[in-house]
């Protein structure tokens, strides 16, 4: 790339995809500009440091997968699903995001917020309090990063897998073999396959079901039920 071409949309492209290939680890403004072709210090006429490339890279992430306009006659609850679904995309595309979404000084830019905006309208047909409608939402979105770091983190550490994999002692309990004595609540469970407990995708489906009942139960029972001021 020429330096006339060198923007800071460039780089930031630049270092996604340098993210999605290598991590977080890896990622520094020398490397990204080697990937480019630049100088190092040119990147900083565009970004002025590394926390403020990852902030960019965020919310470029969240632009690259918006919520869609909803349909007129989307409820609530498919506002859920549908915001589950293109964030679930978004994790095994990005993973590394699961750690800069964490990061308050990194989350949250105008992208993040519109997304953000899109849900807490949605849940406005639960409730009139934004705070409880934003609440929601944030719980929904750690729900959801809690599931991916299960599936991501399998591609993390995917390089130091032995030639022979063990299951875990859930896996082999459910297989049959349990490795160790069997606690007397899990004893039901031996054999009877792993199925839906050991799948994130169907654990994540579950689970927003599961939320969107409480969200409902919490609406039925009144605007004290989202009060956790302790006032």
């Amino acid at each position: 790339m020429t330096e006339p071409k060198l923007t800071r949309a460039a780089i930031v492209d630049a270092a996604v995809a340098m993210a999605d290939d290598t991590g977080l680890d890896a990622l520094s403004m020398r490397r990204i500009a080697d990937r480019m072709g630049v100088g190092a210090m040119s990147l900083y006429r565009h970004i002025p440091n590394k926390d403020a490339l990852l902030a960019a890279m965020t919310d470029e992430v969240a632009r690259r997968h918006p919520y869609p306009e909803p349909a007129p006659d989307w409820t609530w609850r498919d506002r859920v699903r549908v915001a589950g679904e293109i964030d679930w995309q978004l994790y095994q595309q990005h993973p590394w995001v699961l750690f800069t979404f964490a990061v308050p000084r990194y989350n949250f830019g105008p992208h993040s917020l519109a997304c953000l905006d899109w849900l807490v309208a949605g849940f406005g047909e639960l409730t009139a309090d934004p705070r409880a409608a934003t609440r929601m939402t944030l719980s929904l979105w750690s729900y959801l990063a809690g599931i991916a770091v299960q599936q991501v983190s399998v591609g993390f550490l995917a390089e130091h897998d032995s030639d022979k994999e063990e299951p875990s002692g859930l896996a082999a309990l459910l297989d049959g073999e349990p490795r160790w004595p069997v606690p007397a609540a899990l004893e039901p469970l031996v054999g009877s396959g792993r199925g839906d407990l050991l799948d994130p995708y169907r654990l994540l489906c579950a689970g927003l079901d599961a939320l969107c009942d409480g969200f409902a139960a919490q609406a039925g029972a009144g605007a004290s039920a989202f009060d956790t001021t302790g006032a």
